[in-house]
């Protein structure tokens, strides 16, 4: 991606959240009438969320993560469709890879789609247990890890 970009973690409250909820709407749960609160979890408010904007400052894409204990998780990261496939994915997840080093956290889990088992693999995730359906699409992920 020749364009600058900036990546900027933000709290529920800043003024490109929104934008980050609605690339995830989009991404995940478009057309499903829950959709809001399928993305106000528990973990929601208590996340570290972080987003790609370019120089514009129109938000790319989004990932969120949150800590428990020594363990970070990530979670909905999502990329506009129009900004898909342009290495947004991989600086997010470096970025949120980084942040938990910085946290001091020992160990990252996430749930991959079985699209994106390849992706997380190649930044050195592991599988771990069997694949399962997502409680809220049905669609099948599997969890990963990595031990930092």
């Amino acid at each position: 991606m020749q364009e600058s970009l900036q990546f900027k973690f933000i709290e529920t409250t800043d003024v490109f959240y929104q934008a980050g909820v609605d690339i995830r709407i989009d991404c995940f749960f478009k057309n499903m009438p829950e959709a809001h609160s399928l993305i106000n979890d528990a973990f929601e408010h208590e996340s570290i969320h972080l987003v790609c904007l370019n120089s514009e400052n129109t938000v790319l894409g989004t990932g969120r993560l949150h800590q428990v204990e020594n363990t970070a998780v990530i979670s909905q990261m999502a990329i506009h469709e129009d900004y898909q496939r342009k290495g947004i994915g991989q600086a997010i997840l470096l970025q949120l890879m980084a942040k938990s080093k910085s946290l001091d956290i020992e160990r990252i889990e996430l749930s991959a789609r079985e699209t994106a088992l390849d992706f997380y693999a190649k930044h050195g995730f592991l599988t771990e247990g069997n694949k399962y359906p997502s409680l809220k699409t049905g669609i099948i992920h599997q969890k990963m890890y990595l031990a930092l």
